[in-house]
């Protein structure tokens, strides 16, 4: 597994990736370390829990100092770091309705 990092001049993302990986390793519980996974690596396969996502979700609102809406509030948001990155961005643009399309990573499985 290796780290798949937003391009240097994509700021955003690349603030996002950090605020996901950071709070991967607080909360996520993970029984390997946040920044050595892909992109698109499944964190459940990785030992993400039921549990641990929602702790994951606590600890990014707490961040972000914004709810995520109960339409992004189901395993598939969480099923990745690009996943979590693609919510969050949402979710900070004010858009957190459910669109799947702009949630989900080419070749989820969930």
């Amino acid at each position: 597994m290796t780290q798949s990092a937003p391009a240097p001049n994509d700021a955003p993302a690349a603030s996002h990736d950090h605020l996901v990986r950071s709070s991967l390793q607080r909360a996520g519980r993970l029984p390997v370390d946040a920044w050595t996974l892909a992109d698109t690596d499944d964190l459940f396969d990785a030992g993400l829990t039921s549990h641990a996502s929602v702790a994951l979700l606590v600890d990014l609102e707490d961040a972000i100092g914004v709810e995520f809406p109960d339409a992004l509030l189901r395993k598939s948001t969480f099923s990745s770091i690009a996943t979590i990155r693609a919510a969050l961005a949402r979710v900070q643009e004010g858009r957190g309705g459910l669109d799947t399309s702009a949630v989900a990573v080419p070749g989820s499985r969930r």
